[in-house]
């Protein structure tokens, strides 16, 4: 069956994959290697927070990075950011991947392999600030959700040796049951949002939910029902999962943290993984 994401054709054919490309795994790779997999016919999928991560914090290591970009930006697509889809899914009531178009990009020429380092400009600096800005307020809606997990019946009384089981349990819950997902999208939801009944596994309204549970269970699981919410530990969890996310509505994923690529495994079987 033939399906459009982005205005990119994601049938499973042989040779041609689409994927997002997290940060963790440019980085892991030379230039080479990267131009090797666009030869075999991988498409690489460049959301928002992708830029945010390099411009938020300039360096070497970073250019470096955009430097490998630059030698495939013809076949790079940049999908719009979460807070579009948002409001793509809102207005049009179908899944953002149906309604918004990929877009290419042109690179700064300056990042041309072996180029020197140069400084970003003011502009860039700025739209970096609003952006941290924009996902301390999503940091804030993913503590609120996180809070209600306080309140789960298979986490009263539970002893730690307890925890590994009923995470396992509830994070198939969180996979198989839509049903489940739908009416914790509608306690959560604000009023132009789409209906519940709508959303499924190809809206990023319902992925939005998924993620934040999964990474929930996670925390909690690890650190504990009592455990503080330390903002610059929450703050790069936010980052990873908009990764997380655009990669369970491409259906595909290009990443080396472990962590990510197992909640990806786990929320979406069929995907394929690069790492």
């Amino acid at each position: 069956m033939r399906r459009i994401v982005f205005d990119v054709d994601v049938s499973r054919r042989p040779g041609q994959t689409f994927a997002v490309l997290d940060k963790s795994f440019l980085q892991g790779i030379t230039g080479a290697q990267l131009q090797y997999y666009v030869q075999q016919g991988w498409i690489f999928a460049i959301p928002d927070i992708f830029w945010y991560e390099h411009l938020r914090t300039w360096d070497n290591r970073r250019r470096a990075n955009l430097a490998k970009l630059k030698s495939i930006e013809k076949t790079v697509v940049v999908i719009p950011c979460i807070g579009e889809m948002f409001r793509a899914e809102a207005k049009e009531r179908r899944p953002a991947s149906q309604v918004l178009p990929g877009r290419r990009v042109s690179l700064n020429p300056k990042l041309a392999a072996g180029g020197q380092f140069f400084e970003l400009d003011r502009e860039t600096k700025e739209t970096a600030a609003l952006r941290t800005a924009e996902l301390e307020e999503r940091l804030k809606d993913m503590i609120a959700i996180w809070r209600d997990f306080k309140v789960i019946p298979e986490f009263k009384g539970a002893k730690s040796d307890d925890m590994r089981a009923i995470v396992h349990a509830k994070s198939l819950q969180i996979r198989d049951d839509r049903e489940d997902m739908r009416g914790f999208y509608k306690n959560h939801k604000h009023g132009t949002w789409p209906r519940p009944e709508l959303i499924d596994e190809e809206w990023v309204f319902f992925r939005w939910i998924q993620v934040q549970l999964l990474a929930g269970l996670d925390f909690f699981a690890s650190y504990g029902l009592g455990a503080p919410f330390k903002r610059d530990d929450l703050f790069h969890e936010i980052i990873d999962l908009e990764y997380l996310i655009t990669a369970l509505v491409v259906g595909g994923l290009a990443c080396r943290e472990k962590r990510i690529i197992s909640r990806f495994r786990l929320l979406c079987p069929d995907g394929v993984v690069l790492s």
